[in-house]
């Protein structure tokens, strides 16, 4: 026991040694190339100064009702920034959902396996991952308190008490507030693990079996209950209108899931097309060669939940519900699924200290990769908000994304929103809309304008500039190369240009406070 007791604290000694290696390109470089980054800075800037600032009252407001999904960051993001920089409490919080989320998947490991070991360290190969990068941090804290109650879940399930069911139905309101899809992917998870078990005990047209899945279901009820009658998650992109017959149409779909199914290991593992090349092919190398030699196995649970998540990633569309990447966001966690379920197997030619040294070079590597490529676009964000905070405070600033192949090493399209945080200005990407859940809005009066300008809806072609101008004092143009920014704003007064962007002076602007 005593034994026991010490592998343990050694084995999270060296997880915690490990995660933090994964974190060192967060705090390394001061703008993390976070593509929702800029946004979620914005967003809590507004949260926390709105009540003091004229500038942004004039055109954005808090929701009355609170309640709905995706706001972890509002509640503790602001309680942080008490004692730090908004900008590192922002930081902190993305550790602490990459930490909640590796961590998860280690526990979730061992309850269904029984035991812990070096090989569960390799969760923290997913501390990259595309939707990390893309900047999901409140699902992906989401996504991480799901691994621990869906471990708390499979412990715990033949405990049919009062106070079992209340404490997990808490658990299930918490998840949604932090994230619909989190709540998701719990469900599927403990629904697929109960069908899984009764299989292989009662089979799955006994009374039995019925009766425990009903069971599992009854802890979703409050959530259920609370979606309908008060939150405030609703609204749908619209469908991007399809001129293809059903057969053309079913095409399309299955050659979308076919190339999602292709790319899935590089998602887990990056969201750069270097990082995703190398440690990508090596993930699908490693693991093929493991279960060849049979130095791996499956556990049979995860099997099931795995499969019905793979299930849900080929059903569920790329955008819906007010929101994108709906499907793939299910990836990383189809991932870490999987990994947790990894058992080794008894063979000789397996040696544990070799395998806690290539997972230590791997994650000291992905974390390197990552710190170049932040590294590489960090002078860009310096420039790029210096510019911004010469606009005159208050201006309206359209963001428009040109539909071309971007650079290699270009910035978020979010950049913008530091011109919110300096300048107090109307930002027309900000994604605050009225039919989401984030506690910042839109005024009323200013969403018809900034529709005009609005990208994230799939069904709508890209503004004009000849309408931009009229109704916005800057344009900042990203996407393709410097000719195709010039084509798009023709004769336009450009007052900075970079690689990634191109920052127009609209008819309607006023001089700004400093020469450029």
């Amino acid at each position: 026991m005593q034994t026991h007791i010490v592998a343990t604290k050694y084995f999270v000694l060296i997880f915690l040694a490990l995660f933090a290696v994964t974190q060192f390109p967060l705090y390394w470089v001061q703008y993390p190339d976070i593509v929702d980054f800029p946004n979620h800075l914005a967003r809590l800037h507004i949260l926390i100064h709105l009540s003091d600032s004229e500038a942004l009252q004039q055109y954005y407001t808090l929701r009355q009702l609170k309640i709905g999904t995706n706001l972890a960051m509002e509640v503790l993001v602001p309680l942080l920034a008490k004692g730090m920089s908004l900008m590192l409490a922002l930081k902190v919080f993305a550790s602490l959902a990459m930490l909640s989320l590796t961590s998860g998947a280690v526990v979730l490991g061992r309850v269904i396996n029984g035991k812990v070991s070096y090989l569960s360290l390799g969760v923290l190969f997913f501390a990259q991952n595309a939707m990390f990068q893309l900047g999901l941090l409140n699902y992906l804290f989401g996504l991480g308190l799901a691994f621990w109650l869906l471990a708390a879940w499979i412990y715990a399930r033949n405990n049919s008490r009062l106070f079992h069911w209340v404490a997990f139905s808490a658990g299930c309101i918490l998840l949604y507030l932090c994230h619909l899809s989190a709540f998701g992917v719990y469900a599927v998870c403990v629904l697929s693990y109960e069908v899984g078990c009764a299989q292989s005990k009662f089979g799955l047209k006994s009374r039995s079996a019925l009766k425990a899945l009903l069971l599992s279901m009854t802890q979703f009820i409050p959530v259920v209950v609370l979606h309908i009658l008060i939150s405030v998650s609703a609204g749908t992109y619209t469908p991007a209108p399809m001129e293809h017959s059903l057969l053309q149409i079913i095409y399309i779909w299955l050659k979308y899931k076919l190339i999602l199914l292709i790319i899935s290991p590089s998602i887990c593992v990056s969201g750069y097309v270097m990082g995703q090349a190398i440690f990508g092919v090596f993930l699908v190398f490693a693991l093929y060669v493991g279960f060849r030699e049979g130095l791996l196995k499956l556990n049979a649970s995860v099997k099931w939940m795995a499969s019905a998540l793979a299930i849900c990633i080929f059903l569920l569309p790329f955008a819906g519900f007010g929101s994108r990447f709906l499907d793939v966001r299910l990836i990383p966690a189809l991932g870490l699924i999987l990994w947790s379920g990894l058992e080794v197997g008894q063979h000789r030619k397996f040696k544990p200290n070799v395998m806690l040294g290539v997972i230590a070079v791997i994650v000291v590597l992905m974390s390197l990769n990552a710190a170049r490529e932040w590294l590489l676009r960090d002078a860009e964000y310096r420039q790029v908000r210096a510019v911004l905070q010469k606009i005159p405070e208050g201006s309206k600033v359209a963001t428009i994304i040109l539909n071309k192949p971007v650079g290699p090493d270009s910035i978020s399209a979010h950049a913008g929103a530091y011109s919110v945080i300096d300048r107090s200005t109307l930002l027309s990407n900000m994604f605050v809309w009225p039919f989401q859940p984030f506690w910042v809005a839109y005024r009323e009066e200013y969403v018809p304008l900034v529709t005009r300008a609005r990208l994230d809806d799939l069904a709508t072609d890209l503004p004009k500039y000849e309408n931009i101008k009229e109704i916005y004092n800057y344009v900042l143009i990203f996407g393709g190369k410097d000719i195709d920014r010039n084509q798009y704003a023709q004769n336009a007064e450009t007052v900075f240009s970079s690689k990634s962007l191109r920052l127009i002076r609209t008819n309607l602007a006023q001089p700004a406070k400093d020469s450029w």
